[in-house]
């Protein structure tokens, strides 16, 4: 609804990416769990293309995790 808010999360990169992707296994027959990953700009322009602009971005002191808060415009 126009006015409704949208907090999302992001990890644009993460220093043991390799490790987590070789040492867990996915729920798709125990196949790797390699995950992509999403540049801010790009977390950033679907939740645009959803409707949403973004108010306001948070990021933790080594870049790992991100938290934005986006507002409803559609």
């Amino acid at each position: 609804e126009p006015g409704g808010y949208l907090v999302y999360t992001g990890q644009p990169w993460h220093p043991q990416l390799e490790l987590i992707a070789r040492a867990l296994t996915s729920h798709r027959e125990g196949q790797a769990w390699v995950m992509r990953r999403r540049s801010q700009s790009e977390m950033d322009q679907l939740v645009e293309a959803a409707g949403f602009r973004k108010i306001t971005q948070r990021v933790d002191e080594w870049g790992i995790f991100t938290v934005s808060l986006a507002q409803r415009i559609q």
